[in-house]
């Protein structure tokens, strides 16, 4: 039966050929997308497990996402929020933080691509999470208090990749960078961490990023860090009854921005993925029908000559397996190039493309099956005199 199967998608090159390339695009039009939608998930809810343990209070008016931007408050103001909560929170791991985008982001629902970042000198680890995970600098310092140079930063992960790209230049411990038209020199390299806030930041000190950006006596948030699990009810009661014109992000709040954000990217996605695994299954029913219809009077010797209904059934089957398998596979390796190559981030996950290649082969295992069955009904003595 394979034999016979193979025979016949030789037999007809140029339809096999269509039919194997409308799967592949197919399957590559679902696997990207899906895989777009599936980062977007994976980083936002790694972007909130990072964050866990900080409480974010910004202006109500900044809404409630994080890093908060545009809308400002007093630092006078910040101050007496780190006073009020001092007795439920780590002060060492509390600071002052301003935030400005240098970069937009990539894909929608996501931090900045480039995000400038003001910080207390001596409180980095409050921004950079040490208090979830042990990030610690891939090069040079990690606090700005550990270094003697003038105009000093220090540079997230794919910040550093950012620049590169832009630059041409490897971004080294010494290497000066144009931000917003002013030099500074890299301090501090930062290894990778699951924030991706924290590997999009460019971190000044915070009296430098306030005159940089024009913005002396306002920062946009205040990181608030618990003394222990029990006082973060504490501390949102304190900002709750005396603060009420702020606003507290927590990793819960980023989490559920997150996926409320994605909720309808998500339901455009599996619409489009619904719509094109029914085009490509109606391409595999109409191929295959017109292929049945053809081989008539083929089929009809095949069953005058003794060949079961089954047999001919399951040499249908076998032609149909083959081209969507050929067409998935295609499909897959070509979802793979683009994810890897011809995005602006690298998104290739080869588990999420294994993960769709049987469920392409056997959707288009289903789509043939009417066209297959069908043959049962044909009678020898009818597909002989077929024209």
């Amino acid at each position: 039966m394979i034999d016979y199967a193979i025979k016949n998608i030789l037999r007809r090159r140029i339809r096999s050929l269509m039919t194997i390339s409308g799967i592949t695009v197919m399957m590559t039009l679902v696997i990207v997308i899906t895989g777009i939608v599936s980062y977007q998930v994976r980083t936002m809810n790694a972007h909130a497990a990072a964050g866990s343990g900080k409480i974010n209070v910004q202006p109500m008016l900044a809404g409630m996402t994080y890093p908060a931007g545009g809308i400002d408050l007093p630092e006078s103001e910040a101050a007496a929020v780190l006073l009020d909560t001092e007795a439920y929170s780590q002060p060492a791991l509390c600071a002052r933080v301003l935030f400005f985008t240098l970069k937009e982001p990539l894909y929608p629902n996501q931090p900045p691509e480039l995000i400038l970042t003001g910080i207390e000198a001596g409180k980095e680890e409050s921004f950079t999470g040490s208090v979830a995970q042990d990030v610690r600098p891939a090069a040079g310092v990690e606090t700005f208090t550990g270094t003697t140079i003038e105009q000093p930063v220090i540079v997230g992960e794919h910040a550093a990749d950012v620049y590169e790209a832009e630059t041409g230049q490897e971004i080294n411990i010494g290497t000066v960078l144009d931000i917003l038209g002013q030099p500074y020199t890299v301090a501090g390299l930062l290894d990778h961490s699951a924030d991706i806030v924290v590997n999009n930041a460019v971190i000044l000190p915070l009296d430098q990023a306030q005159d940089l950006l024009g913005k002396e006596g306002f920062v946009s948030s205040i990181l608030l860090v618990a003394a222990d699990i029990n006082t973060d009810a504490d501390i949102l009661q304190v900002i709750e009854t005396r603060y009420p014109q702020l606003n507290v992000v927590t990793d819960d709040t980023v989490r559920r921005n997150a996926q409320s954000g994605i909720a309808l990217f998500e339901a455009m996605v599996n619409t489009i993925s619904t719509v094109a695994v029914l085009c490509a299954a109606f391409l595999i029913m109409t191929v295959t029908l017109i292929t049945v219809r053809e081989r008539t009077r083929e089929i009809g010797v095949l069953r005058a000559l003794g060949a079961s209904k089954w047999t001919v059934i399951g040499s249908v089957i076998w032609e149909i397996f083959l081209l969507s398998l050929a067409g998935s596979l295609l499909g897959g390796v070509a979802s793979g190039f683009i994810l890897a190559f011809a995005l602006q981030e690298n998104l290739f996950d080869i588990v999420h493309i294994l993960t769709y290649l049987p469920l392409a082969i056997l959707l288009t295992l289903a789509a043939g099956l009417v066209p297959a069955l069908n043959i049962s009904r044909i009678l020898p003595v009818e597909a002989l005199r077929y024209e």
